[in-house]
């Protein structure tokens, strides 16, 4: 997209590149695998990659989740977990009574930064 001062759009770049950050993702490829296969430059990706995840850390996501009530657990299964947080890409968190609020934060920072 070309802006009135015939400069690249921001908004069109921006879009293009949360597209191409989406696919990489779901594609289970590396980034650079990725790239290769899209034939777009590796440190183009990095750098929107970065960009957008700044501007993403600004905003907040609620996620509608259904919790359960577990009446019996599992035979053998010793940890009492008060919730379960099931994350895409075969990641799941368990999360006892007694946890805490800045390991967990700290953890969740982690993997958002994968």
């Amino acid at each position: 997209m070309i802006n009135q001062n015939n400069q690249p759009s921001q908004a069109g770049d921006s879009k293009k590149w949360q597209a191409h950050l989406a696919a990489q993702a779901k594609s289970g490829l590396s980034r650079s695998e990725y790239c290769r296969r899209q034939q777009i430059s590796y440190h183009a990706f990095v750098y929107w990659r970065k960009r957008l995840s700044k501007t993403a850390g600004n905003t907040v996501a609620l996620v509608p989740i259904t919790l359960q009530t577990c009446t019996e657990r599992g035979v053998g299964h010793s940890d009492a977990a008060g919730l379960t947080l099931v994350l895409p890409g075969k990641i799941s968190i368990a999360v006892g009574d007694n946890f805490s609020g800045t390991t967990l934060n700290r953890l969740l920072n982690v993997l958002e930064a994968r």
